[in-house]
């Protein structure tokens, strides 16, 4: 009767050798580690020196010592005293007239566009429609009124 051991291969342990096999599989995973390496250390502003902000030296406990510059400082010392200021009185302003909506509207007509003036408070104005006047006045955006403007307001 035969064994099966003359037909297998004498298997070598893998503890002492593997020799080329091993030295790849070394390069393959080290190369690529010693590339980023050197790649990172050529980026500016990086360095395979340990951080110098970490440890606090004497000249850093000092500034942190200090208070911040005030950011109203107090004006000069002046060596003549300050002259009593005169207070501004109210001047009466006379109004100015301004289209505003009245609690009646009115009807028809022409409207010159005004500052601040927006199309939704003219037509509530008129009590319209903002549509009529959009296509009464070939209005193609009706955010871009111009002061000045002459705009034909639709009697219903």
């Amino acid at each position: 009767m035969q064994t099966r051991r003359s037909a297998r291969r004498p298997t070598a342990s893998r503890s002492s050798e593997g020799g080329i096999e091993r030295y790849i599989l070394g390069m393959a995973l080290l190369l690529p580690l010693a590339v980023i390496v050197v790649v990172l250390a050529q980026l500016p502003g990086t360095s395979l020196a340990a951080p110098t902000n970490l440890l606090p030296s004497d000249a850093s406990m000092n500034i942190m010592g200090k208070r911040p510059v005030a950011s109203n400082p107090a004006p000069p010392p002046t060596i003549v005293p300050p002259t009593a200021t005169p207070r501004p009185t109210a001047t009466p302003v006379p109004p100015t007239p301004v289209a505003k909506a009245s609690a009646t509207s009115q009807k028809g007509g022409t409207y010159t566009v005004q500052p601040g003036d927006e199309l939704r408070h003219i037509a509530a104005q008129y009590n319209v429609s903002i549509f009529k006047i959009i296509a009464l006045n070939d209005i193609p955006n009706p955010d871009s009124l111009r002061i000045g403007q002459v705009l034909t307001i639709p009697s219903e």
